[in-house]
């Protein structure tokens, strides 16, 4: 026992810093320090529960209306061979912007056109052939010969009437058939009342022939004349028998030179509509290779110079022309697949555009309108973003618009607070471990 107090006197006296720690109260500032620290944390617990991070989904924006600039491009390899607009330039529609160098000669091409819409569709036979006979038509011009000889064989048709002859003698014969019939009817009427008074007699002489009044030779001869005016009563009949199979076979006839007349009109007329809708389609077809046509009201604006004899392969774009009306404008964009289940309908849209700095001009504000149901062949999904407040910026400047606008877009699509997006965090790692 005298050892082990011996042994804590020993230890008092050898930890004077010890004692130092146990037995003197520390001073101010490690007091105060101590309930500073503690504050902080609370206050930074009480910050993370207060502010909200938002997460978003960043992705290329292109910003346009729902009447977006139409481009025009070249649909053939050729060269430029007339310039009718310039740059900034009003137009409407259906006004001539370009014409390429083809084998026709356009205003040629345009001089049919206009012949072939005043022609209506159901009465083609008024298309006037000499006056279209002297245009330069280049690749129209087989399709237009072909009409113009279905056109020529038509009205050749419809002028010689190859059937009215076999039509003309069918009325005839027929006519002389029932001239024959009334004639023969006549006849037959003469013949019945001769065979009545001819029957009479041999019934009368047939009489006295049996009382032996006659004899036999008077009574034979009267049989003969009998026999002879039934022979000749049932000849009429098979005549107007005859006559009548004939005046059928006349009617046949006239009915099949009717209807071969018909058939070969329709024939005519129907291979004309044909190779007259065909070509109609040839001319829309050359209109659509080698005219540049407006299709709005807009502005032009070329891409890069051009002058006549330049040449452009299929599918350069030449010009553009932005529509007078811009009031309605929206988002497109792609987004990934990464996180796109969280965008719906409502999420707001925050948009910086590259054509203003959103440093100085502000964000545009959107929301989303919709999404597509399923992805393209790359996995993105189109999102179609709604503008309600137009190109109107965070800063209260209006941007003007007067292209398309591209820039960057950022989908909010939760809004989490800052120690939530912490404990995910740590909920995302714990569970890595397990």
């Amino acid at each position: 026992m005298e050892a082990k107090k011996d042994i804590l006197e020993d230890l008092e006296l050898r930890s004077e810093e010890v004692q130092e720690v146990l037995y003197q109260t520390p001073n101010w500032m490690i007091r105060w320090s101590n309930l500073f620290f503690l504050i902080t944390i609370c206050v930074l617990i009480a910050i993370s529960w207060i502010l909200k991070y938002p997460e978003v989904i960043t992705a290329p924006i292109t910003v346009t209306s729902y009447h977006p600039p139409e481009k025009v491009e070249a649909r053939a390899d050729s060269r430029i061979e007339y310039i009718f607009v310039k740059d900034h330039q009003h137009v409407k529609p259906e006004d001539l912007l370009m014409v390429l160098q083809s084998a026709a000669d356009y205003k040629d091409v345009l001089r049919l056109r206009s012949i072939i819409n005043s022609i209506p569709q159901q009465d083609i036979s008024s298309f006037p052939l000499q006056a279209a006979s002297m245009l330069k038509l280049g690749e129209v011009q087989e399709a237009y010969n072909a009409f113009a000889k279905s056109l020529q064989d038509m009205r050749l048709f419809e002028k010689l009437r190859p059937y009215v002859p076999e039509d003309v003698a069918a009325d005839l014969s027929i006519a002389q058939y029932q001239n024959r019939m009334a004639t023969y009817r006549q006849q037959k009427v003469l013949e019945t009342d001769k065979f009545k008074l001819t029957k009479k007699n041999f019934e009368r002489l047939a009489a006295l022939f049996k009382t032996g009044a006659i004899s036999a030779q008077e009574m034979e001869a009267e049989k003969m004349k009998f026999l002879q005016a039934k022979q000749n009563l049932e000849a009429i009949d098979i005549s107007v028998s005859q006559l009548e199979e004939s005046v059928n076979n006349a009617k046949k006839i006239k009915r099949g030179v009717t209807i071969s007349s018909e058939k070969d009109n329709i024939n005519y007329k129907m291979q004309s509509l044909q190779l007259f809708e065909q070509l109609r389609k040839k001319l829309r077809d050359w209109e659509q290779s080698y005219l540049l046509v407006s299709s709005t009201h807009g502005t032009v604006g070329f891409q890069q110079f051009w002058s006549p004899k330049h040449f452009v392969k299929n599918g350069d774009l030449l010009l553009a022309i932005v529509p007078d009306r811009k009031e309605n404008l929206m988002g497109k964009m792609f987004v990934p697949a990464a996180n796109s289940g969280k965008i719906s309908k409502g999420k707001k849209v925050l948009i910086k555009l590259d054509n203003y700095q959103y440093q100085e001009f502000g964000i545009v504000r959107g929301k989303v309108q919709s999404i597509s149901l399923s992805p393209d062949k790359d996995g993105n999904y189109y999102v179609e973003v709604l503008l309600p407040s137009g190109l109107n910026t965070s800063y209260g400047k209006k941007l003007r618009f007067d292209k398309e606008l591209k820039g960057n877009a950022e989908i909010v699509t939760d809004n989490l607070r800052l120690i939530e997006r912490i404990f995910n965090q740590f909920r995302s790692l714990l569970r890595y471990q397990d």
